[in-house]
C-alpha cells in the first residue's frame, strides 16, 4: 500500500478519533472495497452517520474530497489488492450459489484466454522454446508459482530451464551470459513487482527473445516482450484466478514435448529411462 493509503491514515490517527469517526472507520476498515463502490451517502448510512460527518471525515485525513478517497478505493481495486475485494461473493445467498458463479467465471476464464490464441504465434513460441540454447523462466511473488509449474513441466521434454530468481541469490550472474539463442520466459499477473520490467528491460538490451504470460492489462512490461499471452484472471471471489494461466502452461509445455518428441534423440525418453534406472518413482499397483 503507498504510504499514505487510506488504511494507513486511518490507523495513524484513529486513537485521536471522537467516537462517530471511529464508529465509520471501523465501517470502512472492514470492507474497504465497498468504498469504490459507494457514494458518501450510502457509507454514511452503512456507518449511522451524517453524510456531513463523512464528508468532515475524508477531508480531516487529507483527502481533498470523498471522492478522491473514492477513486483510491477503486484503483486498489482495480489492481487486485484482495484486502479490496474480499467483499465479494457475498450477494451470493448460499455457498452453492457462491460455487457455482466461482466455477461459471473459471469456466469463462478458460474459454477466453483460449479464443484470444494467435495459432500461428503459438506455434512460433513453441518452436522457439524447443530450438532455444538455454530458457530462463522468471516470476515473481506469486507470479513464481506459475513460474515453478512451467519449469517443472517443461524440464521433463528438454534441458538447461533455469528459475529465476533464485532464492538468496540476485539476477545479474545468472543473466549475464543470456544472448539471441536463448529464451525467457517472463510470468507476471496482476500486482506486478517492479524487478520484473527491471530484468525485461535487462533482457531487451541482451537481444534475449522473451515470452511473456500475464493477464488481460499486462502493464508496462509488454512494450518489451517478443511474445505476449494475456489470460484472463477475472474472479468471482477476493483472489484473482489462475486457472486459464495454468492451462496455457499446460498447453505450451506439452507442445513443446510434443515438438521435440519427433525428433530422432527424445530427451523425454532418455528421462524415463534414468526414472526407472534410478528408482526414483513410485511403481504403478
Amino acid at each position: 500500500m503507498p504510504e499514505s493509503s487510506l488504511e494507513r491514515r486511518i490507523k495513524a490517527r484513529y486513537e485521536a478519533m471522537s467516537a462517530v469517526e471511529q464508529k465509520l472507520s471501523d465501517v470502512i476498515l472492514a470492507s474497504p472495497g465497498q468504498l469504490a463502490m459507494q457514494t458518501a451517502t450510502e457509507l454514511a448510512g452503512n456507518a449511522g452517520v451524517s453524510k456531513a460527518t463523512a464528508t468532515r471525515f475524508f477531508r480531516s485525513l487529507g483527502y481533498d474530497s470523498y471522492e478522491q478517497a473514492r477513486r483510491e478505493a477503486r484503483a486498489a481495486r482495480s489492481a487486485g489488492s484482495p484486502l479490496y475485494m474480499q467483499d465479494r461473493g457475498k450477494e451470493d445467498a448460499n455457498t452453492s450459489d457462491l460455487i457455482k458463479h466461482h466455477l461459471d467465471q473459471e469456466i469463462a476464464n478458460i474459454y477466453q484466454t483460449y479464443q484470444s490464441l494467435d495459432r500461428n504465434e503459438l506455434l512460433t513460441i513453441v518452436q522457439a522454446v524447443a530450438n532455444a540454447r538455454r530458457v530462463v523462466i522468471i516470476g515473481f511473488r506469486h507470479s513464481q508459482t506459475i513460474a515453478h509449474m512451467f519449469r517443472s513441466n517443461l524440464i521433463q521434454v528438454r534441458a538447461d530451464i533455469l528459475l529465476l530468481p533464485s532464492a538468496g541469490d540476485s539476477l545479474a550472474e545468472y543473466m549475464a551470459d543470456l544472448g539471441p539463442q536463448d529464451l525467457a520466459i517472463c510470468i507476471g499477473l496482476r500486482r506486478r513487482m517492479p524487478q520484473l520490467e527491471a530484468a525485461m528491460a535487462a533482457l531487451h538490451e541482451m537481444a534475449v527473445p522473451m515470452l511473456y504470460l500475464a493477464d488481460v492489462l499486462a502493464g508496462h512490461p509488454a512494450r518489451l516482450a517478443s511474445w505476449i499471452i494475456r489470460c484472463q484472471t477475472e474472479s468471482s471471489l477476493m483472489f484473482d484466478s489462475n486457472v486459464s494461466v495454468s492451462a496455457i502452461t499446460n498447453l505450451l509445455c506439452s507442445l513443446v514435448g510434443k515438438e521435440l518428441s519427433e525428433r530422432k534423440s527424445s530427451y523425454l525418453q532418455r528421462v524415463e529411462l534414468l526414472h526407472q534406472q534410478l528408482d526414483e518413482l513410485e511403481k504403478s499397483p
